[in-house]
């Protein structure tokens, strides 16, 4: 069957969510104790779209973000995309170094090193929840990261992966210290012959699983 055309329903689709909240409340209990301060990461959003639709509507073409990917390996393979804009990476680091907000504003290596230590925590976060919940085998690479015009990474990743297909799972998410917000995109980039394989497995899977 080809990727490009497998249909996803919304039972599958709620269970992608499911994953991804279980996901993100593991993801929030390691990056707490990694900031040694309470850190909450929300899902606000899961949908599965195409490349053309999330391009346009994203609207980051004239905004400078970290982006930053990391491979999949194993039943499922493509990539875990992770974008922040600049502003909120630079939020990102004031609060992994507890200092007040505004602080950081160059983009240097020690930001760099934050987002891509956060989107391990995250990537590593979601595939431990797919294995365990899907009883499937996944391992990811480590992330690496860029900081460019939204546009451009948008234009780099999605363009390597047309060569592949054009469907995408798009979280969008939320980080909570206090009163401090952070937002950031988080992609799921299967590979057409893994999306089935990845809704397939879904077939057992009844939501309780933890």
């Amino acid at each position: 069957m080809d990727g490009n055309d497998f249909k996803i329903d919304e039972k599958k689709l709620d269970y992608i969510r499911i994953v991804a909240q279980l996901s993100a409340e593991n993801a929030s209990a390691v990056i707490s104790k990694w900031l040694k301060n309470d850190i909450t990461l929300n899902v606000l959003n899961v949908n599965m779209t195409n490349i053309e639709e999330i391009a346009s509507n994203m609207k980051l073409n004239d905004e400078i973000v970290f982006a930053a990917a990391t491979g999949l390996v194993g039943d499922i393979r493509g990539h875990f995309l992770f974008i922040f804009k600049l502003e909120d990476a630079f939020k990102m680091v004031d609060m992994v170094l507890k200092r007040p907000i505004g602080t950081t504003c160059e983009a240097d290596e020690v930001v760099q090193s934050v987002v891509l230590e956060t989107c391990n925590i995250v990537g590593s976060s979601f595939s431990n929840s797919l294995v365990n919940l899907l009883k499937i085998k996944l391992l990811p690479s480590a992330p690496v990261v860029c900081c460019d015009m939204g546009g451009a990474v948008m234009a780099n990743v999605f363009a390597e992966y047309c060569e592949f297909g054009d469907n995408l799972f798009f979280i969008d998410t939320e980080y909570l210290q206090a009163e401090n917000k952070i937002s950031g995109y988080f992609f799921i980039l299967p590979t057409p012959d893994s999306l089935p394989v990845m809704l397939k497995s879904m077939d057992g899977f009844n939501g309780d699983a933890k």
